[in-house]
């Protein structure tokens, strides 16, 4: 053997048994571990939205998939079927990723299942129903719908909730849902802004009515009227669900509204709970006066109507074009910017659309465009992800870690959580934020807020934002642990006080009995530049004992009276 070969045998058997022995400790002395087992919890698969309506040729729709205890974050497989379809007439995917879809309309009316299985466990899947309508007719005007609501008087109401699940033009019938399943929709929230229900495309003609049909009312409210009523005690806040009529029949002005060739237009649906609810607390949708409706008059750049505080995460995010879909609670929002388009992510030195991520939550506030478009005003950075969260309206303090409110809204699906639910939440090392909107807070008010490390800065009234530690206890009533709170945009409606005009500002008193009941006989109202007025050209053009619904941030001021910094101001 070569001597520089043989002077190399020593070394290469040397390393040969090292490699041998550290083969035997991986596989029989415990030095390789077998990757982790998936979790024994079974998963669970969320289609988002549930159903959708498209236009033959052209329509699309983008679906999320959501799968609960999914080991290694797998995610879903995505399918198409159809009773009346196959292959490419079921339509097409697109964008196509474990956890979110496009879907493309065949060019022939048809209805469509989309499935979603986890593909962990392929027993686990979820479906949404894809209505396929027939294009629309050359022509043909786009017709948005949407909901607000007039503020009842006497009984404290906290929580309205209900489903619209239908809406007819007549004559001929004229579905404007679009084959739209149940809108749920807070009706307390409705006071200073107005909720999207649907855009439909509708043949031109004269149409002299509107159909409306409701279900699942449910009535969260406060006693204060000195007897029991409806089984809720004095000074209880009780959670029910009312029966009585639920389809309302209400005629346009005049004769009838003309919806005109290529001309698109908008419709308010006005509802009103004092007039809807009975003195016993049933419902009655069909009385007069109970729903109203009108023709929006379209503003120069195109403007229908507000959509304000559309919180969701972003998908879909399109940075070519300057566009993305907000998932929310509710439903998505596609959503379009252009050069007037403010944003507020202080984090991010660009603050423009650079910004935005997927999977981000934010707020917007939009306008709602002719023909259906949602036009960003402005988007405001909330948090890098998802969280259990709940908005609600408080309405009792109960210790310095202890306070109750009813919940008006969620970021996402919370279990054993439902809005209308009154809540008692106990306060764990909380932080407390307040979300400004753009709106200049004074200092004094804004860090003595973001000061406080327990209930001592709230107030009834005060609409807050919590994040949850952990899971919900369903009670009742719900319990609820948090550590975060942040100060959101109250809503209430009450009368100018005499004498209080003193521009910018001015004070309400006539408040609604949440307040009163409270102590609280008036409150300070601050307006600047940013403050929306409708109704009304400002604070000059108010009168005392005007009716006007408030929308800002309310905050304890010492002894004085509580300070509202308004966002918007809408005279009845």
């Amino acid at each position: 053997m070569p001597r520089h070969i043989a002077g190399l045998m020593p070394r290469f058997i040397s390393c040969a048994l090292i490699l041998f022995a550290g083969l035997l400790g991986l596989g029989g002395c415990g030095g390789y571990g077998a990757p982790s087992q998936p979790p024994t919890s079974p998963a669970s698969v969320t289609i988002s939205p549930t159903s959708a309506s498209v236009k033959a040729g052209t329509g699309t729709q983008n679906f999320t998939a959501t799968v609960m205890n999914d080991y290694l974050s797998r995610g879903v497989t995505w399918a198409l079927s159809g009773a009346g379809c196959s292959a490419a007439t079921c339509g097409s995917l697109s964008n196509m990723t474990s956890s979110s879809v496009t879907y493309n309309a065949p060019s022939n009316p048809t209805t469509v299942t989309l499935t979603a299985t986890s593909v962990n466990d392929t027993s686990k899947s979820s479906t949404a129903t894809i209505t396929v309508t027939a294009a629309a007719a050359a022509g043909a005007a786009a017709v948005s719908l949407t909901m607000t609501d007039t503020p009842p008087a006497g009984v404290t109401l906290l929580s309205f909730e209900v489903n619209v699940t239908g809406a007819t033009l007549n004559p001929s019938n004229v579905d404007l849902l679009g084959g739209k399943g149940p809108i749920q929709i807070e009706v307390k929230q409705l006071e200073t802004e107005s909720a999207f229900l649907s855009t439909a495309t509708v043949t031109p003609g004269t149409f002299t009515s509107l159909t409306l049909t409701f279900a699942n009312p449910e009535l969260t409210f406060k006693n204060d009227t000195g007897a029991a009523l409806a089984g809720c005690a004095v000074g209880a806040v009780c959670e029910i669900k009312p029966t009585g009529t639920l389809t309302s029949t209400v005629n346009f002005p005049g004769s009838g509204i003309v919806i005109m060739a290529n001309s698109p237009i908008g419709i308010q649906v006005d509802v009103n709970p004092d007039t809807i609810l009975s003195a016993t607390l049933g419902v009655d949708f069909s009385l007069a006066g109970a729903v109203s409706v009108q023709q929006l008059n379209m503003k120069p750049d195109g403007e229908l109507d507000d959509l304000d505080d559309l919180r969701g995460t972003v998908q879909n995010l399109d940075t070519t074009n300057k566009k993305f879909t907000l998932h929310t609670a509710d439903g998505d929002f596609p959503i379009t910017t252009d050069s007037n388009t403010e944003f507020d992510f202080e984090a991010c030195p660009a603050n423009n659309f650079t910004c935005l991520q997927n999977n981000q939550v934010v707020e917007v506030d939009a306008k709602l465009m002719a023909g259906g478009m949602f036009l960003a005003k402005k988007i405001e950075f909330e948090d890098d992800a998802e969280d259990d969260e709940l908005e609600g309206i408080v309405f009792k303090i109960d210790d310095a870690t202890h306070f109750e409110m009813v919940v008006l809204d969620e970021l996402r699906s919370v279990n054993n959580v439902n809005v209308g639910n009154p809540t008692v939440v106990t306060l764990s090392n909380p932080g407390f934020q307040v979300k400004a909107d753009g709106l200049s807070v004074p200092s004094a008010l804004q860090g003595g807020f973001e000061g406080a490390t327990d209930t001592s800065q709230l107030l009834p009234g005060q609409m807050v934002e919590i994040r949850l530690t952990g899971p919900a206890n369903p009670g009742p009533p719900v319990a609820v642990t948090s550590d975060r709170v942040r100060l959101r945009m109250t809503q209430f409606t009450a009368n100018v006080k005499a004498g209080s005009i003193v521009s910018p500002n001015f004070s309400v008193d006539t408040l609604p009995a949440l307040f009163t009941s409270a102590g609280i006989t008036s409150i300070h109202v601050q307006t600047s530049s940013d403050t929306d007025f409708e109704g009304v050209s400002g604070v000059t053009a108010l009168a005392d004992g005007n009716t006007v619904s408030l929308r800002g941030l309310l905050f304890k001021n010492g002894a004085l009276s509580p300070e509202l910094v308004v966002k918007k101001v809408r005279k009845r």
